[in-house]
């Protein structure tokens, strides 16, 4: 019988720091973009709990474009604490997710060390300011 197991966005960034105590260029490679899509994750779930989605406005692309567009273009029914909040994880998450693609698609260039350990700093920022409280004003107004 196959059994499916969850994990969280918090599983993926303990999997990076782990990978990133391995000292070889391909953990540290695959520690930035296991701490990328931890934050990728958290995000996404984090956006699903404000008060109105974002606009996509900005560069064109799939999903993860998508996903900092409208955290970058926070709604106006956030109020000024979320929209803050918003605005600064879709500008850590697209620097995230530049450092992802040079670990993954960039195999001619070397990746050192510094970049994998400020990524892990900086997605274990993002993901305890996804894990800020909401304001209380912020939670009192309805979804459409």
């Amino acid at each position: 019988m196959d059994t499916q197991m969850a994990i969280g966005s918090s599983d993926l960034f303990i999997f990076a720091r782990t990978l990133s105590r391995d000292g070889s260029e391909v953990a540290t490679r695959d520690a930035i973009s296991r701490a990328y899509y931890a934050a990728f994750h958290r995000c996404r779930a984090w956006e699903l709990s404000l008060p109105e989605l974002g606009r996509n406005e900005g560069a064109r692309g799939g999903s993860h474009q998508e996903l900092i567009n409208r955290l970058k273009n926070p709604s106006r029914k956030c109020g000024e604490v979320l929209r803050e909040r918003s605005r600064t994880n879709g500008a850590q998450l697209e620097v995230q997710r530049d450092r992802r693609q040079l670990a993954d698609y960039d195999l001619e260039e070397d990746v050192m060390p510094a970049v994998m350990h400020d990524q892990l700093s900086q997605v274990q920022q993002l993901l305890r300011r996804c894990d800020e409280p909401f304001p209380v004003a912020a939670m009192t107004l309805p979804r459409p």
